[in-house]
Order: structure tokens, then sequence, then C-alpha cells
């Protein structure tokens, strides 16, 4: 069996803790600084995604990806919808929770919008999907510019017409709601894309260079999306917004390989990178809302503040169990 790219696990554990770390933290950090994670943690998964396919030396179907990304994917939506959905009964039975937020959750669970994190599942899927068929087609390459250029257009008419009409209705939400994940993988797919080329055809040559090259390369990918974000030298549509998503994983990925392989450090990001689906499925929509319960009726904070730190420490201390019961006795639920 090969071996695990463990910078790439790396990254993504990276991203997983910027995740939760965002969802936790209100107010602590400056706010170039949180518009900078934000662009990354996601798409970071993306970009991962397409890198991996682009190691694979074997050519995958698109029926035969789907079926296997639905096991992946599709069985750890359904199992964790589920979960929450019997958090949230058992929630509302104690009068933590309204009864209205059941229903929405059970609403976004059938729809594929999904509840808390859980859309990104879908949003991955349906982007791999269509990235593998553009992938696997005879003009692939002019394919990729027409699906593209629709992705821009579809991508402009969603966020800049479609979100400022929906506002806060309640019947324009239940109309977003199957909408969303279509959206969502149309985003996707352009950086699992850019993930798959980067992995072909510009990483193999990034390896041969000497390791303090790879840590200035790294060093400059990184300072670059961060400067797309505070004094951007030029705003294009759509490619800031893609620069932004897909450098910062660069980064972190050259800075991990040029360091040692084991280490506290290094072996702390590659273990959410290899477990990011139980961390990101649990952390939103059921430790958050017990930390935020007893934050409510005993230390009154308003889930605010320097405080916040520390529940989102508490949340990475009590997934570390979690993690090995859903590796064991329910590795069924993540599609194991």
């Amino acid at each position: 069996m090969k071996e695990r790219a463990y910078y790439i696990d790396a990254v993504k554990g990276v991203a997983i803790l910027c995740i939760t770390f965002l969802h936790f933290e209100y107010g602590i950090i400056p706010s170039w600084l949180n518009t900078w994670i934000g662009m990354f943690m996601i798409t970071t998964f993306y970009f991962t995604s397409g890198w991996v396919s682009g190691m694979q030396n074997k050519t995958t179907s698109t029926k035969e990806l789907a079926a296997k990304r639905i096991k992946q994917l599709g069985i750890p939506y359904l199992w964790f919808s589920a979960l929450i959905i019997l958090f949230n009964i058992i929630w509302c039975i104690c009068g933590f929770m309204d009864y209205h937020i059941l229903l929405r959750d059970i609403y976004k669970t059938l729809t594929l919008r999904g509840i808390g994190t859980l859309w990104f599942l879908p949003a991955l899927l349906i982007g791999e999907i269509i990235f593998c068929y553009i992938k696997n087609s005879k003009r692939k390459w002019l394919l990729a510019f027409a699906a593209l250029i629709l992705t821009i257009m579809a991508s402009h008419i969603y966020n800049d017409v479609w979100l400022p009409l929906r506002g806060e209705s309640l019947l324009n939400k239940i109309i977003d709601a199957p909408i969303q994940p279509i959206a969502r993988g149309l985003n996707a797919w352009p950086i699992i894309a850019a993930g798959y080329i980067f992995a072909k055809h510009i990483w193999p040559a990034i390896i041969k260079c000497r390791k303090y090259n790879i840590i200035l390369f790294a060093l400059i990918t990184i300072s670059f999306s961060i400067s797309l974000i505070i004094t951007p030298i030029f705003d294009i549509y759509y490619l800031n917004s893609f620069l932004s998503n897909i450098l910062p994983a660069i980064g972190f990925a050259c800075l991990f390989y040029s360091k040692i392989k084991t280490g506290p450090v290094t072996n702390f990001f590659t273990f959410w990178g290899v477990n990011s689906l139980v961390l990101m499925c649990t952390h939103y929509s059921i430790t958050q809302e017990i930390l935020k319960t007893i934050d409510e009726k005993f230390i009154h904070s308003g889930f605010c503040g320097v405080i916040t730190i520390t529940y989102f420490v508490i949340t990475i201390i009590v997934t570390y169990p979690l993690v090995g019961l859903f590796n064991n006795r329910l590795r069924f639920m993540i599609g194991k």
C-alpha cells in the first residue's frame, strides 16, 4: 500500500483546526486574519482532494469515483446528520433548543444543504464528480474552459444577485436550500482541478529544490496570499479569491515537506488531518452547542472574548476520545 503523504494530511490538519477555531473565536483576532483564514480553510480540502487525485497513476472513471466517494462522503453525511438530529431532539426535550431548529435541520438534511458543517460533504462530492467527468472527457481542455466560464457566471448570479435578493426571508431560504449544494459543488471543482494540476506538473519540480528554497517559496506564497486580503496589487473578479483559496495550502504543504516527517508539531497537525471528518462533523453542531448551553446557564460570557479560546481547546481535547470511538466501534459511520 502506498504511504500517505504526511504533508498533505498536515495541511488538512491546519485547515480543520482553523475551521474549528473560527467557529469559536469572536473578536480575538484582527479582521484581516479572520478573512484570510476563512478564505482557505474549507477550500484547502478541495485543493488537497485534487492533489491526491493527481498523485494517482491509474485512471478512475466517473462512475467508479462516484461510487467510491458516495461511500466515503455520503454514508458519513447520513450518519452524522442522524446523530445531530438525535442530539437536537434531546436538546429540545431538555428545553435548550427550539423545535423549529430541529425541523430546519431535518429539511437541510433532505435537501443536501447539510446541518452545520455537513454542507461540505455534498459540495465536495459534487465538485469531484464534475472534475472527474471533465478530466476523463476527450476534449477536456475545451470542456474545462466552458465549465469555468459557466461556473464564474453562476457564482456571480448566486452570490451577487440571488443572495442579496434572498435576504432573511424564510420562503427564500427554503428555496435556497437545495440550490446551495449545487452552487458550492460548482465552486469546488476549479479548486479540485487546481490541486490536480499542481500535483501533476508543479509539485514534482518543487520537491527537487533545496529545502531552504522550498521554505523561502512557502513564505513568499503565504505572504502573497495575505497581501491579497490586506493590500491587493490587483483586483480581478474571481481570480483574487481563487488565489487566496489555493496559495496558503501550497505554502503550508511546502513548510511541512521541508521539515522532518515526525515530531510533535507535525504529528499533531497530521493527526487532525487524518481525522478531520470527525472533528468537522461534531464540533459545530454538538460540542459547541453543549458548551454554549453551559456558558448560557452558568458562565454568562455571551460566548465571546478570551473564554471562547478555552472552549476551543476543550473541544479539541474532548474530540480525541471521539476519534478513537469513530475509528473503532463506529467505523461504519465514517464509511469504513
